[in-house]
């Protein structure tokens, strides 16, 4: 199987992509809907309302509804890298990977891995931060225990270097056939 043009390796890749696309949009849909309700339930809480039949799944609904705002963002992040991804896939579907766009593209995936980065580190950071501050050792909420010691994914972190590097390799390849172009 050949692995540019169409009918290619490259052409499976993002029809994959593309699935997981619709299917991301589908779950930041869903995770809107949940934030949604979990602010109603605590305006309900707040006004003193609480509805009888769903008091229970609405009560869930806002004691975990912390999570969504953290899950929305995450669920962002990865839009925006498969964007990217499915950007770069075209060019390669159209036999042309050396185009100048996809240094950018590789750039705004390095740097969207990052911001998840460090986003999983603040969200530790105040994990910990309430869990002292609740006086609370390896708390279970919904059946999950949490754990407040942070780790360093050094994979990310290589991942983010390396696509940085790629970025500047591509950016270099597409100003090197830019040149051959205009050589007679």
């Amino acid at each position: 199987m050949k692995t540019l043009g169409s009918g290619s390796l490259a052409s499976v890749m993002k029809v994959i992509l593309d699935i997981v696309w619709y299917l991301a949009w589908g779950l930041l849909g869903f995770a809107a809907l949940v934030l949604i309700a979990t602010g109603a339930t605590l305006v309900m809480d707040w006004l003193g309302y609480s509805p009888g039949p769903v008091t229970e799944l609405l009560g869930t609904i806002r004691d975990l509804g912390w999570v969504y705002p953290i899950l929305v963002a995450e669920i962002i992040a990865g839009l925006l890298v498969i964007d990217r991804l499915r950007r770069i896939f075209a060019t390669l579907i159209a036999g042309d990977p050396f185009v100048p766009e996809n240094a950018g593209h590789l750039r705004v995936i390095a740097i969207a891995i990052a911001a998840y980065q460090v986003l999983r580190h603040l969200t530790q950071g105040a994990v910990a931060m309430i869990l002292t501050l609740l006086d609370m050792d390896n708390p279970v909420v919904g059946g999950l225990e949490l754990n407040a010691t942070a780790n360093i994914d050094l994979g990310a972190w290589f991942a983010v270097a390396a696509l940085l590097v790629l970025a500047e390799v591509f950016r270099e390849g597409a100003r090197m056939r830019q040149e051959q172009k205009l050589t007679i």
